[in-house]
């Protein structure tokens, strides 16, 4: 696993296996908080999932499974996890039916994959994925996060930390 900082709200993480990507999950749910929204985008197979998992696992959900084909999975605990996949959905109308953001107020953290579809996400607190290979094997992934809203820079400053953590740890 590779750390680059970009700037304070932003930083890239190179993972070289699915087990590094969900490493990096556990670290963004060690630091998720009712009302958090993630977003990841990037294309078929790059690890969405797998990151949610290591989310999922943090916050004490053992089986978080790819909501592709129901589209949303709901996991009840002391941090709620709502688990959304936009894949299949074709315009923002089908978007914005789910309540995404009624999840947020009641408390959820909200992790939505295939996040560039919803063009009209809340501008609020936000912790953004771009998900791109990476030179390498074919397992390597680029992973990019940038925070919005200072909850959401925070969240991520605690990210930071536990990556470089397990970076120096290597």
């Amino acid at each position: 696993m590779r750390f680059r900082q970009c700037l304070s709200n932003s930083f890239i993480v190179t993972s070289e296996s699915p087990e590094e990507t969900f490493l990096v999950g556990k670290a963004l749910g060690n630091a998720a908080y009712p009302g958090l929204l993630v977003l990841l985008k990037g294309s078929l197979g790059m690890g969405k999932t797998k990151l949610t998992q290591g989310v999922g696992h943090a916050l004490g959900y053992e089986r978080v499974k790819s909501p592709t084909f129901i589209i949303m999975s709901e996991y009840e605990g002391a941090v709620p996890l709502l688990h959304a996949d936009l894949y299949r959905l074709e315009d923002e109308a089908e978007i914005n039916s789910l309540g995404i953001e009624e999840y947020l107020e009641e408390g959820f953290t909200a992790v939505v994959e295939w996040a560039e579809r919803w063009t009209e996400a809340p501008d609020g607190d936000r912790i953004d994925v771009e998900f791109e290979a990476a030179p390498g094997d074919g397992e390597s992934r680029s992973l990019t996060f940038t925070g919005y809203g200072e909850a959401a820079c925070e969240a991520l400053r605690r990210v930071v930390e536990e990556i470089k953590t397990m970076v120096s740890a290597e």
